[in-house]
């Protein structure tokens, strides 16, 4: 009689049943899409740690331009403040390099009446103490500035020489009109014109003055004009506004230097003031 076979084992994996080793529960230990039993899908949890993607950036360049506009704010103030201090005081805007104050009689603001006079040029003059010696001026003819403790003689003299600055300027300080020529360009008729205007008048000097840009000049202190003719109107104009003006002279003082004698007005030329009495 033949003998019955025993039927074989089944074959398995060699895994153990479940994940953990345990049995499943509740069906098959993965799902037909591969995920674990029991979790939903969806994506898996992001892992601990800040991302490079979302980790905050220091905004440096916002806090530089803040800075830089507070910074601007402060120096506008800053700005402000100082400028109202100045003016409550009387300090303007410059003019010609030096500032202008209107408690100084030497820092004045430009003289309405002589603005009006075309051609006519104003800077400040607030240097004025006597110094001895050559000065260098920053105009030709110059308008004011240091200068000489002597002064020509300014009570309508008229000169055949060219004065030092020196002398001359501390004439502009006492209210003088000093009118300057060229020489080589103004002769005869036109040179009696000018010498109509200075002769034994106050507060007026005539000199001839090498190098000028136009054949005649006339200064006041911190005032001065250039003209071609000795016929020009505004001649006329310039010394009637700014002779002996009390708004434009700084100092209130006599025309005549008991000092400026006849040896004093020979010896002043350019280059060579006159600083001490001369016998």
């Amino acid at each position: 009689m033949a003998q019955r076979k025993t039927p074989s084992a089944p074959k398995t994996s060699g895994k153990s049943p479940g994940v953990s080793g345990k049995p499943a529960t509740g069906g098959a230990a993965r799902s037909g899409s591969g995920r674990p039993a029991g979790r939903a899908p969806g994506r898996p949890p992001a892992k601990k740690g800040k991302s490079i993607v979302n980790q905050k950036q220091t905004p440096w360049g916002m806090i530089a331009t803040t800075v830089a506009v507070v910074l601007f704010a402060v120096a506008v103030v800053v700005v402000v403040i100082a400028t109202h201090k100045s003016n409550s005081g009387g300090t303007l805007a410059s003019k010609g390099g030096q500032a202008v104050d209107k408690n100084d009689p030497y820092r004045q603001p430009e003289l309405p009446a002589a603005k009006k006079i075309p051609g006519v040029t104003y800077r400040v003059e607030g240097l004025h103490d006597h110094k001895d010696g050559v000065i260098k001026y920053d105009s030709s003819p110059p308008v004011g500035g240091y200068h000489s403790a002597i002064w020509a003689n300014c009570n309508g003299a008229i000169y055949d020489h060219q004065l030092a600055n020196e002398n001359a300027v501390h004439m502009l300080e006492h209210g003088a009109v000093w009118i300057t020529y060229d020489p080589t360009k103004v002769t005869g008729s036109a040179l009696d014109t000018l010498k109509g205007y200075v002769q034994n008048q106050d507060r007026m000097a005539l000199t001839p003055y090498a190098g000028l840009k136009q054949p005649i000049s006339l200064q006041a202190w911190g005032y001065q004009l250039f003209v071609d003719k000795a016929t020009d109107p505004r001649i006329a104009q310039f010394i009637a506004t700014l002779k002996f003006n009390p708004k434009t002279t700084p100092e209130q003082a006599s025309c005549t230097d008991p000092y400026w004698n006849a040896a004093a007005a020979k010896a002043s030329r350019p280059g060579h003031p006159v600083d001490q009495p001369v016998s």
